[in-house]
């Protein structure tokens, strides 16, 4: 049975992904297939590289936003998002998904064709920048005659995907949504509660198909406070842990 693993966007609630990965690995269970959004793919992507958990969360703690924070001078963004490109590209050794040790797809949100737009192919580093261009915090991905944002607004938690690459069992990690009683203490954190509050709304509306669930509480974490990597990893894990073991798995 080929097991696949749907991660889920929540900018940097996103980092509880490694301790759901690790958990899964402490019980033997890697996925055969993955499929990521936003900070989903970001997490999928390195992890699909064969990296071990370990090196997956010192990366993580590690490299905080002034390695990719890039401001902008454009109308359409705050920031370029080329430097986070480059990040990635130099973390996944400048593959293309076709090379990677488990096969990986990333979704984003074709904005002009108002539907989603899949990475099956091609560059890693292109496919997660588009899949995390948060409107207005990002710029957006041109991609032929497409302009790409983040994969969010069209399928959150990409179970769909993973069941499409072949996956027998789904596991879909949702991070969920910042508490209502979180108040934004500058106008970049008023935008991405605001995009976050979106997200919620429309995730009201789009079930996820997938065998098993995991649902990390990191509702307390601000989509920007990337500081708080080690606590949503341990959240994830112990999560994680609690649901397999519910799951008897």
């Amino acid at each position: 049975m080929k097991i696949g693993v749907a991660l889920g966007g929540g900018a940097a609630r996103g980092y509880a992904h490694i301790g759901v990965l690790k958990a899964l690995e402490h019980r033997g269970i890697r996925p055969d297939y993955v499929a990521g959004c936003s900070m989903g793919a970001l997490i999928g992507a390195i992890y699909c590289t064969g990296i071990s958990i370990d090196m997956l969360e010192e990366l993580a703690i590690t490299i905080t936003p002034k390695y990719w924070l890039d401001p902008s001078l454009s109308r359409t963004g705050l920031l370029q998002g080329k430097k986070l490109e480059s990040v990635i590209a130099t973390l996944t050794g400048n593959r293309k998904m076709e090379d990677l040790a488990i096969p990986f797809w990333a979704v984003a949100t074709d904005v002009m064709a108002s539907e989603p737009y899949i990475f099956k192919s091609g560059s890693i580093a292109t496919a997660v920048r588009a899949s995390t261009a948060i409107p207005a915090v990002f710029e957006p991905v041109y991609l032929d005659d497409r302009i790409l944002v983040d994969g969010g607004f069209v399928d959150l938690i990409p179970a769909d995907l993973v069941k499409e690459m072949g996956a027998d069992i789904i596991i879909a990690v949702n991070v969920g949504f910042s508490s209502a009683s979180i108040n934004p203490s500058n106008a970049a954190e008023l935008l991405m509660l605001s995009i976050d509050t979106l997200q919620k709304q429309l995730y009201k509306y789009k079930a996820i198909d997938a065998d098993y669930i995991i649902r990390p509480d990191v509702s307390d974490i601000k989509p920007n406070q990337f500081d708080k990597a080690q606590d949503c990893i341990k959240i994830g894990e112990r999560a994680a842990e609690q649901a397999l073991e519910a799951y008897d798995m």
